[in-house]
């Protein structure tokens, strides 16, 4: 079995457990159990597509008179949906404004002009609803934000 076959699989099983775990419906949330790249701590936030550029993405929440803000960067391509049954690396600009999404993604600190800021670093994205449909539960996918084969390992991730 060679890695591609493996990495497969383990997005297969992931997949698997998500659509049998429900979809989260909160705003703020953490991920199903499921294999997700080593060190992520299972922070995820769902919210309508606001604003994109081809690393960063912006969602929000309404409930009420609040609306909750998101912002995200992505250190890769996402792997994102090109045909109904393939994917290929795009810019997160290509998520279409106004979808409803679920970014995984992981708190990171750095370093700006000598001071420390927390930005959040997206690690995957879902689709909950697009073009105003909701995306039935068995066709949802997670869709890695994530440098390629090879350079990561997938790890358990449990609640």
């Amino acid at each position: 079995m060679n890695l591609d076959d493996h990495l497969r699989g383990l997005l297969c099983f992931g997949l698997l457990v998500l659509v049998l775990s429900g979809t989260v419906v909160a705003q703020k949330g953490t991920a199903a159990n499921g294999y997700y790249p080593a060190g992520y701590n299972g922070a995820t936030f769902t919210g309508k597509v606001v604003l994109t550029t081809d690393d960063t993405i912006t969602l929000n929440y309404v409930h009420g008179s609040k609306t909750d803000t998101f912002e995200a960067y992505a250190t890769a391509p996402c792997n994102l949906p090109s045909t109904k049954t393939t994917t290929q690396p795009m810019p997160l600009s290509q998520v279409q404004r106004g979808a409803v999404v679920t970014v995984f993604y992981e708190p990171k600190e750095t370093k700006i002009d000598g001071r420390k800021e927390k930005k959040n670093q997206v690690i995957a994205v879902l689709f909950q609803e697009v073009n105003g449909r909701k995306v039935k539960d068995e066709n949802q996918a997670l869709f890695y934000c994530v440098p390629g084969p090879g350079k990561l390992t997938f790890i358990a991730f449990q609640q």
